[in-house]
This record gives structure tokens, C-alpha cells and sequence, in this order.
């Protein structure tokens, strides 16, 4: 790319692995600088992406991927912004998130879950191959609260079939759907959505998919096109809060999408110029990409 880039790479950590097919706490992501905008790059090797060095490539050799194409495009819409000294979330309605439990804890719900939950109508459980763990640690929300279960595609299914024998009628109700049970194959997601009576949402598949699944998820630091089919919900990457923050953006713009998204925490006070977080910005270390 004949323009410069700088970056600022930087580690995400969690307190367990953040998803099924994930074994390490720890995720390396980049913070991209063109143009006077800022974007967020970070990929997940373990979901099936390449890794961060070959996004950061494709844009130094103007062959961009998707994911460089989904940052680069954050890029210019801040740069934008803060090039006329607008602040992207003026006048917006920020939508409601979905609180994200990362992993099934051993312990159960605890005291502080319980309180986090008086604020939300909607949770999404990370879920992995223990099917019947998940399936009981679903009995224990409570039953105001409406569930979405992140398979991350790691199930046979087999396991699934086990998963929704094993739920109970309370529970089934409170499920709003379930995000890649495994692999998508738009007959058996067809198939097992109709038998099982459960909605599918799709996050991992092909852009132009169109059978199988009743809502589509859209990461807007993942891809740079609005998906094809409606509804759609926008989450996060579990990224750097930059890019949460521009998945923040993309919902409150968004139309033909679910009520409820998954972008997480918002904080206010980092408003300011395009995405904002200028002051924590100007203090990161840049190089250039080459």
C-alpha cells in the first residue's frame, strides 16, 4: 500500500480460553493507523483464520483480505470523522448488548453473575463438546433472561442431538438461538434446526449463505459487507476496545438487525472525535507496517 500504515500490536487476555476450539487465554491482535483513522485487526487462527502476520502482509502488498479490508474500511469511516471533528456516536441510540459468559463455570452462577444479570434481558453462553454441563448450567439462569449458546462449531452432531435431550421445557423456551452448533452445512443445519426446534444463527459460513439458519452474525471488524440475510445480530471480535467499539457503531446504524446485539460494555466518557479513545490512542507505541 502506497499510503503509510502504522500499527500497534497488542495481546488480549482472558481468565479461560475464550472459545471451544481455542486452548490458549491469550489472542495477538493490531491496531491499524491510515489515513488519520483507526481500525482493529485480529484474527483468530484457531476458528479457521490466518494468522495476524498474514492480514498485516496483505495490506503491505495491496492484496487485501477480507479482515484487512473490514479494518481498513474502520479506518476511513474514523479517519472521516475525525478529519471534520465529528463524534460518531452523537445523536445515536445505543442498543442493548447480550452479556457475554465466556466459558461454563464449575462453581455455577455466582453472587456477581447475579447481579450483572439484573441488567440484561439477553446472555450468551460460550459452549463447548460438554453438552450436558452446558445443558444444566442453562437450567440455572434465570428465567426472565432469553439464551444464546456459542457452539463455535466444535460439535458433532451427535452431541447436539445429546444437548437437546438433555435441556428441559423451561429451558428450551429461554433459548433464543444457537450460534454454530457445528460446521455449516446448509442441510443439516436445515435439518436440525426443524427437528430440534431451535433457531440456528450463523457466524462462521460462507457470505452468501441462505438456508439453514434463522439469523445471521455479522463481526464488522471481520467482514466489511452487511450480510445478505435479515436479521442479522453485530458483535464484537473480542477485540481491542477500539474495535468494540466500532461493532457499537455498526449496531446503532444498523437496520434489519435483532434488538438485542453483542458489542458489549459501551463507555461514554471515551467519546470524542470519530471512535474516540484519542487520549488513550495518542499514547500507544505505532510503527510502521512494512
Amino acid at each position: 500500500m502506497k499510503d503509510k500504515v502504522q500499527i500497534h500490536k497488542y495481546t488480549n487476555h482472558f481468565e479461560s480460553p475464550p472459545n471451544a476450539l481455542s486452548s490458549s487465554g491469550t489472542i495477538e491482535g493490531a491496531l491499524i493507523n491510515h489515513a488519520g483513522g483507526y481500525g482493529c485487526l485480529q484474527p483468530w487462527p484457531s476458528l479457521g483464520d490466518d494468522d495476524l502476520k498474514y492480514h498485516l502482509q496483505s495490506i503491505v502488498k495491496n492484496d487485501l483480505t477480507e479482515q484487512a479490508m473490514a479494518c481498513l474500511k474502520c479506518c476511513e469511516i474514523d479517519s472521516m470523522a475525525r478529519a471534520k471533528g465529528i463524534d460518531l456516536f452523537n445523536n445515536l441510540i445505543i442498543p442493548r448488548s447480550h452479556l457475554l459468559i465466556p466459558s461454563v463455570p464449575v462453581q455455577g452462577i455466582s453472587e456477581d453473575l447475579k447481579k450483572d444479570l439484573e441488567d440484561f434481558s439477553h446472555v450468551k453462553i460460550k459452549g463447548n463438546n460438554e453438552v450436558l454441563k452446558v445443558a444444566h448450567y442453562i437450567e440455572r439462569i434465570p428465567k426472565k433472561i432469553s439464551i444464546r449458546v456459542d457452539f463455535n462449531s466444535s460439535l458433532e452432531v451427535e452431541e447436539f442431538i445429546l444437548f437437546t435431550h438433555e435441556l428441559t421445557p423451561e429451558a428450551f423456551q429461554q433459548i433464543d438461538f444457537i450460534e454454530d452448533p457445528f460446521p455449516y452445512d446448509p442441510n443439516l443445519w436445515e435439518h436440525y434446526s426443524d427437528q430440534s426446534g431451535l433457531d440456528f444463527a450463523l457466524d462462521r459460513g460462507p457470505n452468501d449463505a441462505d438456508r439453514g439458519f434463522s439469523v445471521r452474525v455479522w463481526k464488522p471488524t471481520i467482514s466489511s459487507h452487511l450480510p445478505n440475510h435479515m436479521p442479522f445480530c453485530i458483535t464484537h471480535n473480542m477485540d481491542h476496545e477500539l474495535g468494540r467499539r466500532y461493532a457499537t457503531y455498526q449496531s446503532a446504524i444498523a437496520g434489519n438487525a435483532v434488538s438485542v446485539h453483542g458489542t458489549g460494555t459501551f463507555d461514554m466518557s471515551k467519546n470524542g472525535h470519530g471512535l474516540g479513545m484519542t487520549e488513550i490512542l495518542d499514547q500507544l507505541q505505532w510503527e510502521e507496517l512494512a
